[in-house]
């Protein structure tokens, strides 16, 4: 028995030894000349880390800046439209006498007041039926058409038929509707079915070139964009029978008048008839058509990257202001 504790004291004192010295060594390491010969550690979040860190997230902050901007036509509330350079930049362009364009003036001036604090862009256009006169905001500003590019196809249909190579009345093929009722679709409910079939009856490439037969170089049925001056020299043509005869201009007019879409331009001038045509996508509420003031004029107001709230209450108020300075 004493042997066998002798044999375990012997390693327990050893492995006591041991510790002692693995203690020494652990001080002696901890000493400043030692310094240099321990391996430290790598740590966690070192520069390249945290550069890499601050860089993502500044990364996805400019990228989320960029898009919102973007989504709102690069004008933000209260702060003018960034714009890149350009040597083509359109000027507001007013033909008339010093009192008509200090109106003109005037009306722009507050026109620019009531929208410059909203997000998007807002443009506006005048032509006067009587004189020519006109005057308006971002007028030559592409923009996105909505429901606005019915308009030409409803003419050209009424064309054709004054041609004689349709007839109104006749049911399309493949479809259970006439002619007739498409174009009454389109007008009063802005029916989006009636306007994909007569693009597919009549063909895209028809319809484009119609559109630069009528002089509104800036509009596209593929992409779906038009200016305002464009729209306007469509309502202006087709008030003046330049278009079809009076009796057709009469029948699309009507059509546009006492539609499904009053609450924008309408709600605005309530108290004369408004032959009109409303079109809406996101970030897109657009309404343009002839006012039927004792001095008829058409009235285009588009919008791009807009808050639709913002321009849903806005819109009549932008209409009261313009039909004001036209018949006061």
């Amino acid at each position: 028995m004493s042997i066998f504790r002798r044999k375990d004291e012997e390693e327990i004192d050893e492995e006591e030894s041991q510790e002692r010295e693995l203690s020494r060594k652990k001080i002696k390491d901890l000493k400043p000349e030692n310094r240099k010969k321990r391996k430290e550690l790598s740590k966690p979040w070192g520069k390249k880390e945290r550069y890499l860190v601050l860089g993502t997230v500044l990364g996805t902050v400019v990228i989320s800046a960029v898009l919102f901007a973007s989504a709102r036509s690069w004008k933000l509330p209260g702060l003018p439209k960034f714009s890149f350079p350009s040597f083509n930049q359109e000027a507001i362009v007013i033909t008339a006498d010093k009192k008509q364009q200090d109106s003109a003036k005037a009306t722009i001036s507050t026109f620019r007041e009531k929208t410059d604090r909203l997000s998007g862009i807002y443009a506006f256009y005048v032509i006067r039926l009587g004189d020519g006169f006109f005057y308006g905001v971002s007028e030559g500003s592409r923009m996105q058409a909505a429901s606005l590019i019915k308009l030409p196809i409803m003419s050209l249909v009424y064309k054709k038929s004054e041609e004689g190579t349709i007839r109104l009345d006749d049911k399309i093929p493949g479809s259970a509707r006439s002619y007739r009722q498409l174009v009454e679709a389109m007008g009063q409910r802005s029916d989006n079915s009636a306007q994909i079939t007569l693009v597919r009856h009549f063909g895209k490439e028809e319809i484009q070139n119609y559109i630069g037969q009528i002089g509104m170089g800036k509009t596209s049925l593929a992409e779906n964009e038009t200016t305002p001056s464009d729209i306007g020299l469509f309502f202006k043509k087709l008030y003046q029978g330049d278009l079809v005869s009076e009796a057709s201009r009469d029948e699309i007019l009507d059509f546009l008048t006492n539609t499904i879409y009053e609450d924008w331009l309408v709600k605005g001038i309530p108290e004369v008839r408004v032959a009109h045509k409303y079109g809406r996508e996101v970030h897109v509420v657009n309404d343009a058509g002839i006012v039927f003031a004792p001095k008829p004029f058409v009235l285009v107001i588009m919008t791009d990257g807009v808050v639709e709230k913002e321009a849903d209450s806005i819109f009549p108020q932008l209409a009261r202001l313009i039909y004001e300075a036209e018949t006061r």
